[in-house]
């Protein structure tokens, strides 16, 4: 109704001209005039559809724009050589569009369809850019449309849809998810409102950490007790999560007490300050941060930060003479970190493994102490494989890769879904879990093809 008043009060305040006072104005040499013409509401259908193909593309974009242009015209501008005139037509169609589908019986609504098919298809981004910024809140934007603008190659045309179009289902959303080809629709997805509890665990298990920060700092995201423990396990190796992760609305005193200790001493103050912790969880939080405080944990690493400053400026001048660095090791790396830790854990377990006390209770000790490194090795250990063939089979969430890594470890079919959760990071809901009598859930085909890939992977230094 708002429109049509709009569309009546702008046709009464033009003032009226005559037929052939229009056609004289069309014919004129001056852009300016035609121009004029084409912008007028009570224009001629007839004139409107001969100013479409206008030697100036001014003209030819006020007739895109105009709602007075018939249909057929606005069919025939789809094909403009101007992209500025088909992302005034795409704004104007995208506008009209609501409640359209591609089945439409009258004519006219299905040519306003077509060429809103045509122009989502557009080859400039512009185009398709308008179309999803005009149509992203719309309740009854037509689906097809909306699921193609969603899954468009750049992040400008499907941000806007996946963040905020209520006509993507969670479905619709968890199969984007899955077909994700690295353009960010992870992190429009997860800063939706009301994001639910499956799609949280879908980006929860990916390996887009800035999605996953955006869903931590999504106060009106479902999240998961499972799912956020899995994400705080994984958390001390990615920083910007721990502002997020101490402010989400709910924690549970064991996430609270796991935060305590590793985020830095300024986030300290706000885990103190949370209103949904009892007083008694409040005194254990304290309890570890005093520890914290009374090895002298934050000032050590004010010395390291101080330290790698210096590393990195010391490396930065040998590079500078061309020399050689003498921190570097024998593969010309600073401080590889992972070897320096991981080996150590590794030795360990082929120690215990020779001694055959390489247990499942010791692989169930280390998850529940959070000692994944350990648990890692002892992983590569017992199924007799390459620590990166471990690395390949966890790093990509699969639950058949990690249930085949347990059961050629030997490991009881219930520890395996622990495995699953802790070191796979597979989310609960999508976890494969033994069969009557504690029997894996897969067959043994199925689970050396699982273990063959990833190795295959490993060898071939596939990422």
């Amino acid at each position: 109704m708002k429109g049509f008043l709009q569309r009546v009060f702008n046709k009464r305040s033009e003032t009226p001209i005559t037929y052939d006072e229009a056609k004289e104005m069309a014919a004129s040499p001056d852009a300016d005039v035609r121009g004029k013409l084409a912008q007028r509401h009570d224009t001629r259908p007839e004139i409107l559809y001969f100013l479409a193909t206008d030697q100036d593309s001014s003209v030819r974009r006020h007739i895109a724009a105009n709602e007075a242009t018939p249909v057929q015209a606005d069919v025939l501008l789809t094909d403009d050589t101007d992209d500025s005139v088909r992302g005034s037509l795409a704004e104007k169609i995208a506008k009209l569009s609501a409640g359209l589908s591609p089945n439409e019986s009258d004519k006219l609504r299905r040519l306003t369809y077509e060429a809103l098919d045509k122009l989502v298809r557009d080859q400039a981004v512009h185009v398709r850019q308008v179309i999803s910024e005009t149509l992203k809140d719309i309740a009854d934007a037509p689906q097809p449309i909306i699921q193609q603008l969603a899954r468009d190659a750049e992040s400008v045309v499907c941000g806007p849809v996946l963040q905020y179009s209520p006509v993507l289902t969670e479905d619709d959303l968890l199969e984007i998810i899955e077909g994700s080809s690295g353009r960010g629709a992870l992190s429009f997805v997860s800063r939706r409102r009301n994001v639910g509890e499956k799609l949280a665990d879908a980006i929860a298990a990916s390996s887009d950490k800035d999605a996953i920060s955006h869903l931590l700092g999504n106060k009106s995201a479902q999240i998961r007790e499972e799912t956020l423990d899995q994400l705080i396990d994984r958390a001390p190796d990615y920083p910007e999560w721990h502002e997020p992760l101490v402010e989400r609305p709910s924690l549970t005193p064991t996430a609270a007490g796991k935060l305590a200790r590793f985020v830095a001493e300024n986030l300290i103050s706000v885990l103190e300050r949370r209103k949904d912790l009892k007083k008694d969880q409040l005194e254990a939080v304290r309890e570890v941060v005093q520890r914290r405080i009374a090895s002298g944990e934050f000032e050590k690493r004010d010395d390291v930060a101080t330290d790698a400053k210096k590393i990195k400026t010391e490396k930065e001048k040998g590079k500078a003479a061309n020399k050689p660095d003498p921190k570097s090791d024998k593969k010309g790396v600073v401080g590889d970190d992972d070897e320096e830790e991981g080996e150590p854990a590794f030795e360990k377990a082929l120690a215990m493994h020779a001694k055959k006390k390489l247990t499942d209770q010791e692989v169930a000790k280390a998850l529940a102490a959070n000692d994944v490194k350990f648990a890692r090795a002892s992983l590569a250990v017992l199924a007799g494989i390459s620590p990166d063939a471990v690395t390949k089979v966890l790093n990509t969430h699969s639950a058949k890769g990690v249930v085949s890594l347990a059961w050629k470890a030997g490991l009881p079919a219930d520890l395996a879904v622990k495995i699953q959760v802790k070191l796979g990071h597979v989310p609960p809901s999508q976890t494969l879990n033994p069969r009557s009598g504690n029997q894996y859930p897969l067959s043994e085909d199925d689970m050396n093809w699982q273990l063959e890939f990833f190795t295959g992977m490993a060898t071939s230094g596939v990422r």
